[in-house]
């Protein structure tokens, strides 16, 4: 069989399996690379080889995973570990905390690797296999994140985690106990962290609202017509202060228009049509004030912190 098809049979393969591809000869890494200087493939990592317009196509979490399961075959001994893994979990998470490159753990010192690739220390490393690809276990990824990332970086993992009950808080504390260096994010995450979070819009809005010293909310209410439990709604966040004074906030994220899975297949103008009438009621149950978030609200955060102002609440600035 040509080289050419033998690549093309490979390229097809990797792409069903969620991965890239690597040389297996001299021949073949030649016509890879003549491919790149083409401009039909992109080589993300030395050696590693991807078609150009499918590589655009996927986020930095799909990418990460590609990476990952790509080198995995080719250097078995490998463990993936922080953000790395977190992909490969499937937790709940900013794609932006992949663009620092790749993560392992290594028993060495830590230090920057080649190519991307950065390292965590870590005497001995407990792995599992997800996706038949070694990660460091839930727990050690989780506090390596947290060791690694911001606040707001961090809690939608470990709200995401803790929701899917794939760890518990003892044993998060019981790892930190054995590393002898300062763990003080953990604690301030399990502090924090809560399962109700639905998303990780949902958990990075919370978390800039507790940056920002905003009071931590209540999430995933349920409000009812008095006297009638059978007309409810579910709100993402809610304050309730002395004097019966309540505000709501609702995390409007683009899939709630979008989605089909969310929207019932309904057009964006019926769905705005909906969330009128559902404010409608819930001023008429007792609510004060209603404010909606976009993630644009969030990542820019004046403009967050503007609505909740705007809308009563304190703030310890």
């Amino acid at each position: 069989m040509k080289t050419h098809r033998i690549i093309t049979d490979k390229l097809a393969q990797a792409r069903q399996r969620g991965s890239c591809v690597f040389a297996a000869s001299i021949a073949e890494g030649k016509a890879l690379r003549r491919r790149v200087h083409a401009g039909e493939l992109v080589s993300p990592y030395r050696g590693v080889f991807v078609e150009a317009d499918y590589w655009s196509s996927l986020n930095d979490a799909e990418r990460t995973k590609h990476l990952a399961r790509c080198l995995a075959a080719r250097y078995p001994s490998w463990v993936f570990a922080g953000p790395t893994a977190v992909a490969l979990y499937g937790f709940e998470h900013q794609w932006s905390i992949h663009r620092t490159g790749l993560y392992l753990a290594s028993t060495g010192t830590s230090r920057p690797g080649a190519n991307g690739i950065r390292h965590i220390f870590m005497p001995e490393i407990p792995l599992v296999r997800v996706q038949g690809v070694q990660v460091t276990s839930v727990d050690r990824t989780l506090v390596d994140c947290a060791l690694i990332l911001p606040f707001t970086g961090a809690l939608p993992i470990f709200d995401s985690a803790f929701r899917r009950g794939v760890c518990a808080a003892g044993g998060l504390r019981a790892l930190c106990a054995g590393l002898h260096r300062d763990t003080s994010a953990v604690n301030r995450l399990l502090e924090y962290v809560d399962p109700l979070s639905e998303n990780g819009g949902e958990s990075l809005a919370r978390a800039v609202m507790i940056e920002e010293g905003f009071p931590v909310p209540q999430l995933q209410r349920v409000l009812e017509t008095p006297g009638n439990p059978g007309e409810w709604y579910r709100v993402d966040f809610m304050w309730s202060f002395p004097g019966r004074y309540t505000v709501i906030a609702e995390y409007d994220g683009v899939v709630k228009y979008t989605d089909p899975a969310m929207t019932g297949r309904r057009s964006i103008q019926a769905v705005v049509n909906q969330q009128g009438e559902r404010e409608r009621k819930l001023y008429e149950w007792g609510v004060n004030r209603i404010v909606r978030l976009s993630y644009d609200d969030v990542m820019r955060r004046q403009p967050l912190i503007d609505k909740l102002c705007a809308a009563g609440l304190p703030r310890n600035a």
